[in-house]
């Protein structure tokens, strides 16, 4: 997105679109797209896709997603959106494998879209999407923008990894670790270790039984939070030092430069919890990291009270959710802070939300 002003409210996009049943969900995964009615259980070719820049909600839901699919007989590939490697941070899961979706190509009979509520966010996977025969979207964002011939999704749920569960457990089929696995670090990643606002009872049941199943807490805590460099580290203690604030002391901000990243030798997916860290400022309800990148400015925001952060990303043609949200700018990092801030003002501050 070229930007030199925010994109204010356009819902255009939006769609009021009802969600199939998981009984539905699973009879479009059992059927066979262009070999219907051929045998009971019959391959397909299935390609699962989530989000540009893919957290853990998206990847654990894919893998997830692809294991269950795998025991039901079916040929499914990962996609990527964009030719940037998985995030090594969840290189712990087994059966990591992806592909670049702009090397895929193939015509596949199931496309499913994860995590992602809006088409132009699954990047280089687009092409692949509109030459499938059949698609589903599973998701939990609100504005899901209707672009799937089938949707399953639930804006109240806590994490993309709670559908994917509910249809896993439907499924019929044996629940192994490794399913329970995925679906625990995409929920306990999306809820920020079960402290963010979308934190819910659903979220601490789904919780419950996907440990029943085999998840490991413990150990999946500490493959997320306790495994960082030193040079993590270091970038977290250069963030702190640039900490300011603004709207009277209620938002927080502060930014990483490329320069970090390459005098620090780190990647980008080892910065996932710097915006958790400016939220944990005391006083403040609002806290922005602005994260230079190649050519473009990538804004994470983070609420506390009752400020819908989601809300503001839509004015930059971001989204997420009220307590956590996100966009791109293509500008330089002061041309982005300013302007940034001064909607920040007028939005959070002026009592807009």
């Amino acid at each position: 997105m070229s930007i030199g002003k925010p994109m204010g409210d356009n819902n255009m996009d939006e769609k009021s679109v009802e969600s199939i049943s998981v009984e539905r969900v699973l009879e479009i995964l059992r059927s066979s797209g262009s070999a219907a009615g051929v045998g009971n259980a019959p391959q397909r070719e299935i390609t699962i896709c989530g989000h540009m820049n893919p957290d853990g909600d998206a990847l654990g839901s894919i893998l997830a997603l692809n294991a269950l699919l795998t025991a039901m007989g079916h040929n499914v590939v990962n996609l990527l959106p964009t030719r940037s490697d998985a995030p090594a941070l969840y290189d712990f899961f087994d059966n990591y494998n992806f592909t670049f979706a702009a090397d895929y190509k193939k015509i596949p009979d199931l496309f499913i879209a994860v995590d992602s509520p809006n088409k132009i966010r699954l990047g280089d996977g687009v092409e692949v999407f509109d030459r499938a025969i059949d698609s589903l979207v599973i998701d939990h964002h609100p504005g899901y923008s209707g672009f799937g011939k089938h949707y399953f999704g639930d804006a109240t749920a806590s994490a993309t990894g709670i559908l994917v569960w509910e249809i896993v457990k439907a499924s019929g089929l044996s629940v192994t670790e490794n399913m329970a696995n995925y679906c625990y670090v995409a929920l306990m990643t999306d809820t920020g270790h079960f402290a963010f606002q979308n934190t819910n009872a659903q979220s601490f049941v789904a919780a419950g039984e996907m440990v029943v199943a085999g998840a490991d807490p413990a150990l999946s805590s500490s493959l997320v939070y306790d495994s960082r460099s030193i040079g993590a580290l270091e970038l977290d203690s250069r963030l702190i030092s640039r900490i300011s604030f603004a709207g009277n002391g209620k938002v927080v901000y502060s930014w990483v430069t490329q320069n970090d990243f390459e005098e620090l030798q780190i990647t980008r997916d080892e910065t996932e919890g710097l915006p958790t860290i400016l939220r944990s400022v005391q006083g403040t309800e609002i806290a922005i990291l602005l994260r230079e990148e190649k050519n473009r400015i990538r804004v994470n925001l983070r609420a506390k009270g009752h400020c819908d952060v989601g809300a503001f990303a839509k004015r930059f043609d971001g989204g997420g959710h009220k307590a956590a949200a996100g966009f791109t700018m293509y500008s330089t990092l002061s041309e982005a802070e300013e302007l940034i801030l001064r909607e920040a003002d007028s939005f959070f501050i002026a009592g807009t939300t």
